[in-house]
């Protein structure tokens, strides 16, 4: 997939590494879909719908990102609903929001959100538009877990979507840098 994780992932510690990767397996996306490679890496969205202004844009992508990483409600469909591709997963959301180890993430804070378009997007290998994503994640005690972590999302049918992207990169290290099935 060409995704480089170091730099995905802002070049946090080993630690906090384990503790990023624990918070994305227990949101149930253990199981992307898809071989090798997420997403072709199209230039545009199949939707007529008009790229919402920036600050929209961004309260869009921190709501999908605020609703991903809130472990503290057990329910799969608003998770789904917010992951490119998610109604793919259901099965790996359904069995991952159970575990004990979901208890670790409550949610996320997203720092900055950079709309892109065109070959910036397809040199992240994303459909355009797409933006680029910093956040954080704390702990049920606010307690952060994960700080500065980069992320994406995308564009599509008229809404901000978290990326496959972000969490297969986050599941490929947990897997011995090899990528899960579906990833």
């Amino acid at each position: 997939m060409g995704v480089n994780l170091k730099s995905r992932l802002g070049g946090i510690g080993r630690f906090s590494m384990r503790v990023v990767v624990i918070a994305v397996a227990v949101t149930g996306l253990a199981g992307c879909s898809g071989g090798s490679s997420t997403s072709t890496s199209s230039t545009t969205t199949s939707t007529s719908a008009p790229l919402p202004t920036a600050a929209a844009s961004k309260t869009e992508i921190e709501a999908s990102y605020t609703t991903l990483f809130d472990l503290s409600n057990p329910a799969v469909p608003p998770k789904l609903a917010v992951v490119q591709d998610g109604t793919t997963l259901k099965a790996a959301f359904t069995a991952a929001i159970k575990s004990k180890l979901a208890k670790e993430a409550a949610g996320a804070t997203v720092l900055s959100v950079k709309v892109e378009q065109g070959i910036a997007c397809t040199n992240e290998v994303l459909p355009s538009p797409c933006a680029i994503v910093v956040y954080n994640i704390f702990s049920p005690s606010r307690k952060l877990l994960l700080a500065g972590s980069k992320g994406s999302a995308v564009y599509e049918s008229g809404h901000w979507l978290v990326a496959k992207t972000t969490i297969c990169s986050l599941l490929t290290l947990d897997n011995g840098d090899k990528a899960p099935a579906g990833c």
